[in-house]
């Protein structure tokens, strides 16, 4: 029944296109140029930095691979987007800047270490991130998109290596790691 109804329609647009069509006057139109501006390139080196996931895990699938690109290649976007310092742009910062908050605990009762809470909602990029500074710093990360929590540990070893107790959570896959981390 379905298969008739869309050859009756086809049929019935099809016979009235032909009576419908335009007539251009090629003498009249006037041509169109295009504003093309190649003071930057589209892609620098760090902009592809920028772009490409810091993290690929073996085992990943090209889809999550290609939507962290994405989400990449969006944020970039945004923060040289004239849409940012629009309307719209503005009201979406600062949903993002009040759903961002800080609690310091002061220091411990050994006068060492101070205790720092953060928490953060990125709406715009379906993120929630807590993190706690102090006898150690941790970090919990959900990603509402992809549907994954990330928890870590980490513990400095010197200025530039840390020590790094991670665990990962999806739908599919539950994954626990022990890395150093060097910042180069």
């Amino acid at each position: 029944m379905n298969t008739i109804r869309f050859l009756f329609i086809l049929v019935f647009i099809s016979s009235f296109s032909l009576s419908a069509f335009a007539r251009i006057d090629i003498k009249k139109t006037k041509r169109l140029y295009m504003p093309v501006d190649v003071s930057e390139p589209l892609l620098t080196a760090e902009s592809t930095q920028k772009i490409l996931p810091k993290k690929v895990y073996n085992g990943e699938s090209s889809a999550s691979v290609v939507q962290e690109m994405l989400d990449n290649t969006l944020s970039l976007w945004w923060e040289k987007s004239p849409a940012k310092n629009s309307s719209v742009g503005q009201v979406a910062e600062k949903i993002d800047k009040n759903l961002k908050t800080e609690v310091n605990f002061g220091k411990s009762p050994d006068q060492k270490t101070e205790h720092k809470i953060t928490v953060k909602v990125l709406a715009m990029q379906a993120l929630a991130q807590v993190e706690y500074k102090g006898w150690v710093r941790a970090g919990l990360n959900y990603d509402a998109k992809a549907a994954k929590t990330e928890a870590e540990v980490l513990e400095s070893l010197s200025e530039n290596k840390d020590l790094v107790v991670s665990q990962s959570f999806t739908s599919t896959e539950n994954k626990s790691q022990v890395s150093l981390r060097w910042n180069w």
